[in-house]
Parts: C-alpha cells; structure tokens; sequence
C-alpha cells in the first residue's frame, strides 16, 4: 500500500547528503539545481540543517535555511537566537584545545586539522581529515593514537566505517536532541523530513516521519532510515516533491524502500 505524507519541515545533514564527500573544504558546496529546490521548498516549510560542520562553514553554504544544528548540534542557530549546549564549559573548551594541538604535532602536514569553532570563536570540535593523504595506512596509524589519546580524555570521538576521517567532539552528541529542538521551535508535529548517509544520521532517522538515507560510495550499511534515494538524484526528487505540493509518497522518482 502507497504510503503518503504532507511534509511540514525538511531537515537534512550536509556533507554527502547535499554536498559530495570526497572534496576540499574550500571547494564544498551545493549543485546549483538541488539549491534552487530547496529555496523553492523553504519558501513553503522550514528548511533546517542539523551537521557537524560549524556555523562559519554551514551557513554561508545553505543560505535557504532558516535554522542550523551545527557541530552535532552543539550551537544551535535559529532566526531570533544562537544557542550553545549547556555541557560546554571553560574545562570541556580547554580539553579540545589540548587534543587538537596534540593531533597537529603528530599529523603535521600529512592530513588537514580542521577545527570547528563556535560563535564566540573558541574551538568547539575537531576534524582529522587525511583523504588528501598519499599514504592512506600511514596516517591510519597516527590517527588511531590521536583518537586513542582523545578518548584518554573523556573526549568523543566519531569514525565513520573507516573513511579517511574522524571527529572529536568536547561530549557526545546526537542529532535526534537537534532535530526535536528544530520541530518545537516550529512547532511541528508531524510530516516531518530528514535525509542523511551516515551513522551520526541515525538518532534523527529514528524520530523521523519520513527518513531518507543518502547513497553514494560510502554510505554507512547500517543506516536506520526507511527510504533511500541515490546522490545524483536529489535534484529531481526535491523537483517532483515541489511538483506533489509537498506530499511525500513512496513513489516518486528515486525513492527506494
């Protein structure tokens, strides 16, 4: 039986759900065509983006949205206010910014440390990127001490079924917290979107009314989500979702179960 759903939110992740992965950071962004759809959409519905990428980074990149969760939802920026977790504390800012220093001396120029700052300024979260690296096995090593020695410190630390990259983060994390934050603050209650590829992706699958796992080369097996829909499609699927008036079903063009 069809399944079908008036959407009243979409929400989405960034990196390998609307970007492509496997980029620099200076060179990320959005195909212009899944751009303009999703303008069309945030002129309907609230467009938020719930990511690990900081506010520096995600904002200028996703002018459509009207919200940001960002580094795992951390900071969170709504159209009135920027919000940042309550666990961060002078100690927690301290501690990533001793992690990330170590990860600097032991990677040198062999992988990028990008550090994702807060509003205020202050490195809030990491990420040791080596998919730029020559000597993929090398770098492996380093990055399992460096996460060795974050964990040593109460700090989280995220893989991602062994992509050439991890994050730190100052505690955990979880994009369902985001998400709900999101739908309260719009007050929504039902029809509600969220498209990812990764495992960080799941919590927000689960609260989800309608999930959509984004497939490319490396998408996490073990995404949570009920749909799936190919990277090179989402053009044309966020295009038929504008033609249907917003009403998501388990037919339109792309949608896999």
């Amino acid at each position: 039986m069809k399944f079908s759903m008036k959407i009243q939110g979409l929400f989405t992740d960034y990196d390998g759900t609307l970007s492509p992965l496997n980029v620099k950071r200076e060179e990320s962004s959005i195909a212009e065509e899944v751009g303009k759809a999703l303008y069309r959409i945030a002129g309907r519905v609230p467009v938020g983006v719930i990511t690990t990428k900081d506010l520096s980074f995600i904002v200028p990149r996703t002018p459509f949205a009207c919200a940001w969760c960002a580094t795992g939802g951390l900071e969170i920026k709504l159209p009135s206010v920027t919000v940042l977790d309550p666990r961060i504390t002078e100690s927690t800012i301290n501690s990533v910014a001793l992690a990330a220093d170590y990860a600097k001396k032991k990677m040198g120029n062999t992988a990028l440390i990008e550090e994702k700052r807060d509003s205020r300024g202050k490195v809030l979260a990491f990420c040791v990127d080596w998919r730029q690296s020559g000597n993929n096995a090398a770098i492996e090593s380093i990055a399992n001490k460096i996460a060795a020695f974050c964990r040593e410190r109460e700090l989280e630390v995220i893989e991602y079924n062994g992509q050439p990259f991890l994050d730190v983060f100052p505690c955990s994390v979880d994009k369902s917290g985001a998400l709900e934050r999101l739908k309260n603050n719009f007050g929504i209650l039902s029809g509600v979107l969220y498209m990812g590829d990764s495992r960080t992706d799941n919590s927000a699958f689960r609260i989800a009314d309608v999930s959509i796992g984004v497939i490319h080369d490396e998408t996490a097996p073990d995404l949570e989500c009920k749909y799936w829909l190919e990277f090179r499609d989402m053009a044309e699927f966020l295009s038929r979702l504008l033609d249907s008036g917003l009403i998501f079903s388990d037919d339109l063009p792309g949608i896999k179960e």
